[in-house]
């Protein structure tokens, strides 16, 4: 029987357990369950651990029963790692998931870290009418789908300005406005902006995916492999990423690559407003929800399946 804690520096266990559960629909799992194979647990009753950012346990485990995940970018989170917590790392962890671990010495490895996004959601639209009813629901691709997304594309804008994602969200928003290119934008940075109809401003739940058919994605840096909630939370509401970030994309047959070149992007996104049939991703639920789940994951890590 697998009993996983997490440890955070930045929240607990508990907390950590509830989040997980829900991402990971471990309700949905019949092998879940506190008298079953898998089970998170908040005491010490745990068999394997999960590191969470610089957060250091005395641990009692082996090393290989341990993995990590960074929740930051590498400039946010690398001035962090003290020589103590890289001795810690070193000791205790078998493998820790890193946007970018080219200047990290081992266990730090260049790969997905499961960062939190949205809830998966039950039910989620067309992305256009004709393929709901094409399209074999066999293949999961558009599950319990009985209306079609409405709108074309959005973006989201925040009003910080630390990280050079954050700029470029901005160019891009003052070029849209400026171009007339009919697409929603979303968040706090709108508040920078005059009164427009298609400045959304602030939102509460998943406005930005559910109806739209392609979401600009910009994470605050572009690193090998650093893919945070910007990019998964598109790509679970079917809603297929116009991107800039990670140089290897976590699903690259889902994704339109942007370059950071404002004149090379503009060109792009005017491609996909004026022919979106051509740019129109398909989605296999399933397969989408398997490469986000930690739990998916930790089965194949600790050879779960041979037991």
């Amino acid at each position: 029987m697998y009993r996983i804690r997490f440890f955070s520096s930045f929240c607990d266990s508990e907390n950590c357990k509830s989040v997980y559960e829900r991402l990971c629909e471990t309700h949905k799992n019949p092998n879940y369950g506190f008298d079953k194979l898998l089970y998170f647990v908040t005491d010490d009753t745990y068999t394997h651990a999960v590191i969470i950012n610089t957060a250091m346990p005395s641990l009692s485990i082996p090393k290989e029963n341990v993995i990590g995940l960074a929740f930051e970018p590498n400039p946010f989170l690398v001035p962090h790692f003290s020589p103590h917590f890289l001795e810690y790392a070193k000791r205790h962890i078998s493998k820790y998931h890193i946007g970018d671990a080219s200047k990290l010495p081992e266990p730090f490895v260049s790969e997905y870290a499961f960062m939190w996004h949205v809830t998966p959601p039950v039910n989620i639209p067309c992305t256009h009418f004709n393929l709901c009813d094409s399209i074999s629901s066999e293949l999961d691709v558009y599950p319990s789908a009985h209306r079609s997304k409405t709108r074309v594309m959005s973006i989201m804008v925040s009003h910080k300005s630390e990280a050079p994602g954050h700029l470029y969200r901005h160019v891009l928003v003052n070029a849209i406005l400026q171009n007339g290119l009919d697409i929603d934008i979303y968040g706090n940075g709108c508040q920078f902006y005059k009164s427009d109809p298609r400045i959304k401003g602030k939102f509460e739940d998943n406005e930005p995916y559910e109806n739209y058919e392609f979401h600009i994605c910009i994470e605050n840096f572009s690193l090998l492999d650093y893919t945070s909630e910007k990019y998964t939370n598109a790509i679970l509401w079917n809603t297929t990423p116009v991107y800039l970030g990670a140089k290897n994309p976590l699903f690259p047959e889902l994704t339109i690559a942007l370059s950071g070149n404002i004149t090379e992007d503009l060109t792009t996104i005017r491609n996909i407003l004026e022919h979106p049939e051509k740019y129109r991703r398909l989605f296999n639920k399933e397969d989408v929800r398997k490469r986000l789940s930690l739990v998916e994951y930790m089965k194949n890590r600790f050879h779960m399946l041979n037991k």
